[in-house]
């Protein structure tokens, strides 16, 4: 696709401004397409995910941005349903005879379960359509280039997207993914070729399409008959000119064609005339779309074109934005042309019935025409000029241009029709020779209660135009506010009153549609009404219309903890009382609010190196769970004891990742050390919300050092790991998680205390350390039994141990298995973990035997501690002491190493580039078990 932002405005009823669809590009971009689709010797499994299978497609030699094509991972399952289930459907195609073909959907598991499959060129492209339907949440698609492609090929574009879009409406109808081309001609007969419009949703099994193209006979005819030279523009050339009369031979009722008025190629060339363009089409039934530049590549380019600076509203005013307002609020209707036969060169007048009449006029000259119109409006209607232009001094600056037309008792209106030069001296050329009257409709004040804080709007720049917030946002924290709608009786200009426009209706939609006031269901679900996903307002409902004075209110109470956290979108539609039998007009109180009950939450996505070659640079990407982050800065390894209060601080500082995506934030960090590192990520949203999350265990196996247990990080293991020395084990473990080192996190947990100290000599006998390193390790581990931090690890620690159960304050030193609490399990680990011994031993010679016993009977019924034979630290040696040593004795401890529970060699794994589960790695584990027996 083209790189623009395609703003469409889909045919349905409401006539709401939908958003722009996702833009898509179903070009294949390679030579031959026809013989590669055909060509079954070119099936591959593209998505490659197990190395080394026979089926994938080759891998690149050549990095390309940093990453090499290809390149087969676990990761790529997410790009495959699961096929080991039963197909989510069995369809029939019409187009090539085939049935029961089978469909399988992609599921949330689909990342573990989905099954890499062989395919052609056009499979994946089928493939990945579904994909960005299912997984992404793209409505629809714009084909680029379309007129490249054998229409036979789109035939397969129908069937990867039928019925495959997961989000239902309202009434739990299938919402038919919508897709338009790209067919540079105008010839209507060809692009009807490229037109299929024809799902059944009676015959769920048989695919159909819903796709369009871009009216190039229409954008062609404005383009030639809107120019700066009005003596050859013709609106008979326009009028009959769309593809929309090639299905039915009505030009004018919308049942086909994307309309649109310039696009993003210079060469094409655009209306002169573009405003009184924009207004034509805006009007006309069917879809329609304004083309906005999103300036995604830079500014001042040749290509992609310029395009609408106000499609969006902001720097360049509200001209299109005012359009597509009016088109939502008074765009229904038959299309009636109501242009004098002898005008219809210079004027086109039509009235979409009963709700708004448009005049538009192609002359480059100054001055108006004047004419009578016969209209299908009562007699007595008011009709206000809805664009601003006849109340704007530069289009009218003698005040030749009514505001107000009042149907005449024939149902005529006496009208001025605008050329699209200013009257008198001045000649200003404005090109906006056009009036569009419609309807009044409800005027009033939308308010919330329960408003926390206003977040400003901002003021666009030449750079921001498009991206700046225009509107400010109140933000609700609370659990409960209400939404109030005040409106007024309206008179018109001062001097007409309308009580029609007071009112006699309004409804309430936050997003799509939602239950808002509570009776369990969204009360308007009919996809082809104006209310549909509205709710009625049930604490106050009084319209003005109803009332006496003519001044009508609305409110609802709404639960905001239903809402999603984060911008919500609110919309209330306060509709013009109708007793003349034509269409629904409504004006639409509009407004984002910002939910902000919650911190926000951000998780890993990925962790994975930009160079293959490098992997110890790695770029940490994080996700915000509910998409409600403004901005994050991360950090890495930091260790627990680091205040929020400082983290804060350095936030000032930096380390704020970039915007990767929609809910992606990226951050590169350089020589990242193996091991399981620890990421810091403080996210804050737009209202000053922050939260810190402390991510452990994400397992880096290829960076800097051998990883677990090579401290240094100097690719060996050496005592300089463990001794007492600068940066090694033990300086971490003492310094009370103030230091992190990812090496030394053997459990994953984001701390370095004595369960990975437990777990260190194991390690090093997993890999064959050299038995220096074990030696030193294995003393690491007894001089953490020195408790009373006097003379060395004997049995005085024992009993200092006993007589600090249940202790508080500082415990970092009794506190041995790291449960927050001095315990006898405390005096477990010590025996049995830091002197590898077992209850009974005396002497602390690993073993129980008759030595032990001869001083225990000794000291019996004597005050003593457990160098008198004193294990349960009561301080007395009897006959329950007599019991334990009983109970062991006999036992020689062989055991190099014992893991208290807790203990384990767990790796935190962040699979590239996915986010994986945790990995515990218990063997070692189970082993040290086998070598010591526990007291009976």
């Amino acid at each position: 696709g083209y790189p623009g932002l395609a703003i469409t405005l889909p045919n349905d009823i409401d006539g709401d401004f939908h958003g722009a669809f996702e833009t898509g590009d179903y070009n294949m971009r390679v030579a031959g397409l026809i013989d590669i689709a055909q060509e079954k010797n070119h099936q591959f499994i593209r998505n490659p995910v197990t190395p080394g299978h026979p089926d994938n497609i080759p891998a690149g030699t050549v990095p390309a941005f940093g990453r090499l094509a290809n390149v087969p991972t676990p990761a790529n399952r997410r790009f495959y349903p699961d096929r080991d289930v039963a197909p989510a459907r069995l369809l029939f195609d019409p187009t090539t005879g085939e049935q029961n073909i089978p469909v399988w959907d992609f599921s949330p598991n689909s990342g573990v379960t989905g099954d890499p499959v062989k395919e052609n060129a056009l499979g994946y492209l089928m493939r990945n359509t579904q994909w960005l339907i299912q997984e992404i949440g793209v409505d629809g698609f714009r084909i680029d280039a379309q007129k490249h492609m054998p229409p036979w090929v789109m035939n397969y574009l129908d069937r990867a997207v039928y019925r495959a879009n997961p989000r239902k409406r309202l009434d739990g109808s299938t919402s038919h993914v919508f897709s338009f081309g790209e067919v540079f001609d105008g010839n209507r007969a060809l692009l009807q070729s490229y037109i299929r419009k024809d799902i059944n949703d009676n015959d769920p099994g048989r695919i159909g399409g819903n796709r369009d193209v871009l009216d190039f006979p229409l954008y062609f005819a404005m383009r030639d008959n809107l120019t700066a030279n009005g003596l050859q523009n013709d609106w008979r050339n326009i009028v009959n000119a769309s593809q929309d009369v090639q299905d039915d031979g009505l030009a004018n009722n919308g049942s086909q064609g994307v309309a649109f008025a310039q696009n993003h190629d210079a060469g094409n060339g655009q209306p002169h005339l573009g405003n009184v363009a924009h207004a034509y089409m805006l009007m006309r039934p069917g879809n329609a779309l304004v083309y906005f530049n999103a300036k995604e590549f830079g500014q001042n380019r040749s290509f992609p074109t310029d395009g609408r600076g106000d499609a969006l509203g902001g720097l360049y005013g509200d001209r299109i934005t005012t359009l597509v307002n009016i088109r939502n609020t008074h765009g229904r209707g038959n299309y009636l042309d109501r242009t004098p036969a002898a005008d219809r060169k210079e004027m086109l007048i039509f009235e979409r019935e009963k709700s708004a009449l448009v005049v538009l006029s192609n002359r480059g000259d100054g001055g108006f025409d004047s004419r009578t119109i016969t209209t299908a409006f009562p007699a007595g209607t008011p009709l206000i000029e809805l664009t601003g232009n006849a109340a704007d001094p530069v289009v009218d600056p003698f005040n030749d241009f009514p505001e107000l037309l009042v149907v005449n008792a024939n149902g005529t209106v006496n009208l001025r029709v605008p050329r699209n030069k200013a009257p008198g001296a001045s000649g200003a050329t404005h090109n906006r020779g056009y009036f569009i009257y419609g309807l009044a409709t409800p005027q009033g004040t939308l308010s919330f209660s329960n408003v926390s804080q206003i977040i400003p709007g901002e003021t666009p720049t030449t750079l921001t135009n498009g991206t700046a917030r225009l509107s400010s946002m109140p933000v609700i924290s609370s659990d409960q506010f209400n939404v109030t709608l005040t409106t007024n009786a309206v008179t018109l200009l001062g001097v007409h009153r309308d009580r029609p426009a007071d009112g006699d209706r309004a409804l309430l939609r936050v997003n799509g549609g939602i239950d808002l006031n509570g009776n369990g269901v969204v009360d308007h679900v009919n996809p082809n009404s104006t209310s549909y996903g509205f709710e009625e307002f049930v604490t106050t409902n009084s319209p003005g219309y109803h009332n006496a004075d003519g001044n009508g209110l609305y409110v609802q109470t709404i639960d905001a903890t239903t809402l999603p956290e984060g911008m919500n979108f609110v919309t209330v539609r306060a509709y013009r009382q109708r007793s003349d039998g034509g269409p629904a007009v409504f004006r639409d109180f509009r407004r984002t609010i910002y939910v902000d009950r919650l911190n926000p939450v951000a998780s890993i996505a990925s962790f994975a190196p930009w160079d293959p070659a490098h992997p110890q640079n790695r770029d940490l990407v994080v996700r915000s769970d509910d998409k409600t982050a403004d901005k994050v800065h991360v950090f890495l390894n930091l260790p627990t004891a680091v205040s929020d209060a400082t983290i804060l601080s350095w936030v000032s500082q930096g380390n704020r990742a970039g915007d990767y995506d929609r809910d992606l934030f990226k951050y590169g960090f350089f020589n990242v050390q193996s091991g399981n590192n620890v990421a810091t990520v403080v996210t804050y949203e737009v209202t000053g919300r922050y939260n810190i999350q402390r991510f452990p265990g994400i397992f880096v196996p290829n960076g800097r050092g051998l990883g677990l247990g090579d401290v240094n990080g100097d690719g060996t293991y050496t005592t300089s790991d463990v001794a007492n020395v600068s940066g090694a084990f033990e300086q971490v473990l003492y310094s009370q998680n103030t230091q992190f080192n990812p090496a030394a996190d053997l459990n994953a947990d984001g701390r370095v205390d004595n369960l990975d100290l437990f777990a260190l000599p194991a390690l090093y006998a997993s890999v064959n350390a050299p038995q220096a390193v074990r030696a030193e390790t294995r003393a690491m581990v007894v001089r953490r039994g020195n408790i009373n931090q006097t003379g060395g690890s004997d049995a005085a620690d024992i009993d200092f141990l006993f007589g600090r159960i249940g202790a508080g304050g500082n415990i970092w030193y009794e506190d041995l298995n790291v449960d927050g609490a001095v315990t006898t399990a405390d005096v477990d680990t010590l025996v049995r973990t830091i002197f590898l011994t077992e209850y009974g031993d005396v002497t602390l010679d690993r073993a129980v035997d008759l030595a032990d016993f001869s001083i225990l009977a000794a000291h019996f019924n004597l005050p003593s501690g457990w160098a008198g034979g004193n294990f349960n630290g009561d301080g007395l040696v009897d006959l329950a002491d007599f019991a334990v040593l009983a109970s062991n004795f006999n036992f020689v401890s062989t055991a190099e190493f014992h893991l208290p529970p807790g203990a384990l060699v767990n790796r935190g794994v962040v699979p590239e580039p996915a986010l994986g589960a945790i990995v515990a790695v218990a063997a070692l584990a189970w082993r040290s078990r086998s070598l010591w027996r526990p007291a009976a």
